[in-house]
């Protein structure tokens, strides 16, 4: 082989050995990323405890987020972004350089939340947090367990025709109202518990967030078997509980009427009425008679009342056509025990009849309750 023959292949093989020496030496794209996340020196070690003993499973977040210097990040103990494998020790490092504040955010099961957040600063040097957390009051472990949230409402309703009880004798009514004051929708269950009688059927109901909806007599009568006799008891509302309804959501929903020991989903009152009449009082018309008799064949009546000028107020109704004699002549007959024959041969000369308005004895009463929740588990 000539000379210039082999100076024609050894350059080519030489400018490939200098290429592959170029491309070993240049960065790789995965190694530019980490790069570009691990831009800091810094590092950070996270320290749950309890009494002087280290507590796992807990979740803090750092503002803003150390690896890019802004947002947040949020790292749990023994995560996957958790170098350190002790329970109850985070650790994390290749951190810029900057002001950074760490919250408890969950706080390690069984334990209330530290809510004080720690500031910390990085200058290419390891910082260190500590949060101590407590053992969770009696109220908020049972509150852990709590399933469901019950409502017991009593209801009476019906007639009670004479004095066989449990009430004085009258008419029943019960409405019980359902509110969901939430800015979500609840689901709810409710049955009906006769005293010393059957229970019903569950029946489930969806209440959108804002709205109502009620249960009265008629409603319950159905469920029992539609029987007109009074009838008492219980109806039960069960909410089945979200373990997530019991605080905060996640994402700032809040349960309105949550209280220290007890949550308030619903708000449920019961409006009781009581009514000795048969009918409702309401306005009637009356019409005053003066009137005289002027002959009695029975002789029944009093003497002193012939040919004297005598009253007497009876019902009337609107476009109603009546005799007025004898309306006068019915009310004397009942009080003078007078046969219809007698009656009938009695002379009476009306003198005047003047209309009134009055309204009839009210007899009525009128109950509302608030029902409180109870927890269940």
């Amino acid at each position: 082989m000539s000379p210039r023959q082999t100076l024609a292949i050894a350059l080519p093989v030489a400018a490939l050995a200098i290429a592959i020496i170029l491309f070993a030496t240049l960065p790789r794209q995965q190694d530019l990323i980490v790069a570009q996340e691990n831009s800091g020196d810094g590092s950070i070690t996270i320290l749950t405890i309890s009494g002087g003993t280290l507590l796992s499973g807990a979740t803090y977040s750092i503002t803003p987020n150390p690896f890019t210097g802004s947002g947040t990040y949020t790292i749990q103990d023994n995560g996957s972004d958790d170098a350190d494998p002790t329970a109850g020790m985070i650790a994390i490092s290749g951190l810029k350089n900057g002001s950074y504040i760490i919250t408890q955010t969950q706080a390690p099961p069984g334990y209330e939340r530290d809510k004080l957040s720690k500031s910390l600063e990085i200058n290419d040097n390891p910082a260190t947090a500590t949060f101590t957390n407590v053992v969770a009051s009696a109220n908020d472990n049972d509150e852990l367990q709590v399933k469901n949230i019950v409502y017991t409402a009593k209801f009476e309703c019906g007639t009670i025709p004479d004095n066989r009880g449990p009430l004085r004798p009258g008419h029943y009514d019960t409405d019980i109202g359902i509110l969901n004051k939430q800015d979500f929708e609840v689901k709810l269950t409710w049955h009906v518990i006769a005293n010393d009688g059957k229970s019903s059927n569950s029946i489930l109901r969806t209440l959108e967030p804002q709205s109502s909806t009620g249960i009265v007599c008629k409603d319950l009568k159905k469920l029992l078997g539609g029987s007109d006799e009074f009838v008492e008891g219980f109806v039960l509302i069960n909410v089945p509980v979200d373990s997530s309804l019991l605080g905060t959501l996640s994402g700032g929903t809040t349960v309105v009427g949550r209280q220290s020991g007890s949550i308030d989903i619903l708000d449920v009152q019961v409006f009781y009425t009581a009514n000795a009449l048969d009918s409702l009082p309401h306005e009637v018309l009356v019409d005053k008679i003066v009137f005289t008799i002027t002959k009695d064949p029975s002789g029944k009546i009093p003497a002193d009342m012939i040919n004297k000028s005598l009253d007497v107020t009876v019902r009337s109704g609107l476009n109603e056509v009546s005799d007025p004699i004898a309306k006068v002549r019915q009310t004397l007959a009942g009080q003078n025990g007078l046969s219809d024959e007698e009656a009938a041969a009695l002379e009476i000369r009306i003198e005047s009849i003047s209309v009134g308005a009055g309204t009839m004895i009210d007899d009525h009463a009128l109950s509302l309750s608030r029902v409180p929740p109870q927890a269940s588990g």
